[in-house]
């Protein structure tokens, strides 16, 4: 048995390979793990206590080409890993294994000897539960001997044929024979009166003939082709009651369901279909079936839902027929539904795989062929084209005209060198032929005849002129008209890098070359600037010498200042000032503004913003309320504490308690610390806290709590220090901060009497820095409680 198991499951590979294989013996699961290399590898197990393999490693040179994927069943758990020695396939038992070499083949070795092998090409582990399944191996006795077993080659037995019950066939007659196999040609030669006409005769002249299946099978065939449903349905149905293990079946469900659907029958039909899927899943009848049934559901109006059918019949079919198919059939509804791009996908893949199907549809494709065309596809449209003059018989009207097409489509797809191919054919072939003139003017208009060409295909054709001709006469004309194209198109970039080889072009010959570069750096930089791409407008400013009109100046000023360039804002500036429109005249004074704050010239900034707030009183300009912020800077630069606090004020009242501010009230915290005045000190310590708490960032932290509880316990307001300071206790804190806060909450808890507290907040900041001044006076104050 071990031999004759090892004989049905060896199978040669030309690199690493693994398979795993289940099934049952005596209602117990068990799995058989095959690993075959190209070259002798060693596999090494490792046992336990009673002697049962815990734990197998195989170990291969190389790693296997394609990325190992680790395999866990009901037997087996595999992994495969590499090691500095190469690579290494790792298998664990759920239960019990056993590991066991193939070291020969009784198909070209005439023994079956073998010893303590350690390296083989195929390795064999058997998963299992109880009892190892398939092999017996009894146990030898200790006085035995291992020799080995001579298996001579010898011819095997011949039976011959058998019917259906197993039983030798003894051909008495041969008629019956000799009409089955002209019955098949007849039906390979599509002449299905014939194939019916002989299966009645054979099946009335031979009732017991051995083909008598087959007979009633091509019956059922023919009869399908012809359209005769209702005679159809009476040969499936015997066979079906007669021959429900026949190798045809499917095929039979699939044509007795069409049928019915035919018919009109469709509730007969859907059984017919779920039985195919069912029992015949497997079979390439499945996914014809998924096209009747399909079919099925376009005939009761429900279009939609027969595309999954389509779509399951093309990727599960392994015929290709059937798929080639179900994609015709996919892209006729797309086109239908006006999706062009989802039907030429359908198209593709039927080019690819399986061209010729286009022929046995000819009229169809010949349609789908048109609507592409009309749909400004010629590329899809040439596909069908060239796929249908492949079948067509040369020297016919109907070559003719499929080639002249041909050759049009693919101009139109762009595709110059083939287009010139099939009009060279056809010139060659119907030198005098009905469509000589268009052709030869289409051959002409390769070039620079664009017609109704669209820009990128235009593109494209000038492009593949440039690289085939280069600098030659129609590769310079290719170049300028391609520039004309993109000019058009205000691709000014695509031009700039074209401008070194346009120089090299004759002004005389393209007299327009000098002004497309010029206006494609203006277009570009116009473009720049809206982007907000301020060094690369400015670089294009410099290099072409480009003077825009004032109407760019906002644009222009905007880059000047975000690139620093502030001298150049400034002059922009400086023009409109005296402009008569209100709103502009703000605008200005506030960019005015802004580029002397940006040159430290902060007095003339004051200056001017002052004059700039006085407008806003006599006009609103919500927009430039920003000038408030601009002040309060120049003034805290400046050193100007009252305009500081005036200006603070102001972008208060216009912005409110706003995030964008709290570096500037942190600043004016510091001012009234420096004025001593509580109220400045109080007041902008607590928004900063109240921005903080609504934002949840603490940037700064804790020198604002710091502050606001020195300034209330400045005002004997002990309480609302203490307060401040425990809002410390959910932050993130250094070890020295994290002291400092822990001894002031002491010092103030002390003062309030509340000596236990006060001993906690001391050891606690003794805790959080030992070493710092907080740390050592909170050590001291314990020791005064």
């Amino acid at each position: 048995m071990r031999y004759w198991i090892a004989l049905c499951l060896w199978i040669p590979l030309s690199a690493l390979n693994l398979s795993v294989e289940t099934g049952k013996e005596d209602g117990n699961s068990y799995s058989v793990l095959h690993l075959f290399n190209t070259t002798p590898f060693t596999c090494q197990s490792t046992k336990n206590e009673f002697g049962d393999d815990r734990r197998i490693e195989c170990y291969l040179l190389t790693p296997p080409k394609n990325t190992f994927v680790p395999i866990d069943n009901l037997q087996f758990k595999i992994n495969g890993t590499n090691t500095p020695k190469g690579f290494m396939i790792t298998v664990f038992p759920k239960s019990k294994m056993k590991l066991i070499p193939i070291n020969f083949n009784l198909a070209k070795d005439s023994q079956t000897y073998q010893d303590n092998v350690t390296r083989t090409n195929h390795w064999t582990v058997v998963g299992f539960n109880n009892k190892i399944p398939l092999l017996t191996q009894p146990k030898a006795a200790e006085t035995s001997i291992n020799f080995p077993v001579k298996i001579q080659k010898s011819t095997q037995p011949y039976v011959g044929g058998l019917d259906l019950k197993g039983n030798p066939i003894k051909i008495a007659r041969v008629q019956d024979v000799t009409d089955y196999m002209e019955m098949k040609k007849a039906y390979t030669a599509k002449d299905y009166d014939k194939v019916l006409n002989l299966a009645e005769d054979t099946l009335k002249e031979y009732p017991k003939t051995v083909f008598k299946n087959e007979l009633m099978f091509y019956q059922i065939r023919a009869l399908h082709e012809k359209g005769d449903f209702e005679k159809l349905l009476e040969v499936s149905k015997q066979f079906l009651r007669d021959y429900s293990g026949d190798s045809n079946v499917a095929e039979v469900l699939a044509d007795t369901a069409d049928a019915y659907s035919h018919i009109g029958q469709n509730n007969d039909a859907d059984y017919f279909y779920d039985r195919l899927f069912d029992e015949q899943s497997d079979s390439p009848y499945a996914s014809l079936g998924m096209i009747y049934k399909a079919q099925q559901q376009e005939a009761e109006g429900s279009v939609k839902k027969s595309i999954p059918l389509y779509q399951k019949a093309l990727e599960t079919s392994p015929d290709i027929g059937i798929a080639s198919r179900a994609a015709f059939k996919l892209a006729q509804i797309q086109l239908g539904m006006g999706n062009t791009d989802k039907a030429k996908v359908y198209v593709e893949k039927i080019a690819k795989g399986n061209p010729k199907y286009f022929n046995e549809v000819r009229d169809d494709a010949m349609s789908m062929m048109q609507t592409f065309v009309d749909r400004n596809d010629p590329k899809t449209a040439s596909r069908i084209t060239e796929s249908l003059l492949n079948a067509t018989q040369i020297k016919t009207s109907e070559h003719e005209s499929l080639l002249k097409d041909l050759g049009i489509q693919l101009a139109h797809s762009g595709k110059r060198e083939e287009a010139l191919k099939r009009f060279n054919e056809y010139l060659k072939t119907y030198h005098d032929g009905d469509y000589a003139d268009e052709i030869q003017h289409a051959k002409d208009g390769l070039f620079f005849d664009v017609g109704d060409m669209n820009s990128t295909a235009e593109m494209k054709k000038y492009d593949d002129l440039i690289e085939k001709y280069g600098n030659d006469s129609v590769g310079r004309k290719a170049l300028y008209k391609k520039v004309q194209i993109l000019l058009k198109e205000k691709k000014y970039k695509e031009i700039l890098d074209l401008e070194g080889e346009l120089y090299h072009l004759d002004s005389t010959e393209f007299p327009q070359t000098n002004t497309m570069i010029s206006e494609s750096a203006i277009g570009l930089d116009k473009e720049y600037l809206k982007e907000g791409k301020c060094a690369e407008a400015m670089n294009l400013q410099k290099m072409y010498k480009i003077r825009l009109l004032s109407d760019w100046d906002s644009l222009i000023f905007d880059c000047a200042l975000k690139m620093a360039q502030y001298p150049a804002a400034k002059k922009i500036a400086q023009t409109h000032l005296k402009s008569k429109s209100m709103p502009e005249r703000q605008l200005w004074l506030y960019r005015m503004v802004k580029t002397q704050f940006g040159l430290g010239e902060y007095k003339d900034a004051i200056k001017g913003g002052d004059e700039l707030v006085t407008l806003l009183s006599v006009e609103k300009n919500p927009p430039l309320n920003d000038v408030y912020r601009i002040l309060y800077d120049a003034s805290q630069r400046s050193g100007n504490e009252d305009g500081m606090i005036r200006n603070m004020k102001l972008a208060e009242g216009a912005y409110g308690n706003d995030f964008k501010d709290i570096e500037r009230y942190s600043q004016m915290v510091s001012l009234g610390l420096k004025r001593k005045d509580d109220t400045i000190t109080q007041n902008y310590a607590r928004k900063v806290m109240a921005l903080q708490e609504r934002t949840k960032t603490y940037t700064q932290s804790p020198f604002i709590e710091f502050t606001l509880a020195q300034s209330y316990q400045n005002l004997g307001k002990d309480s609302d220090a203490l307060g401040v300071l425990k809002t410390l206790n959910k932050q993130k804190l250094s070890n020295e901060k994290r002291s400092r806060q822990q001894y002031l909450l002491g010092a103030i808890e002390q003062k309030l009497g509340h000596k236990r507290e006060a001993q906690n907040a001391f050891n606690e900041s003794i805790k959080a820095d030992k070493t710092s001044a907080w740390g050592k006076l909170a050590k001291d104050a314990l020791g005064l409680l």
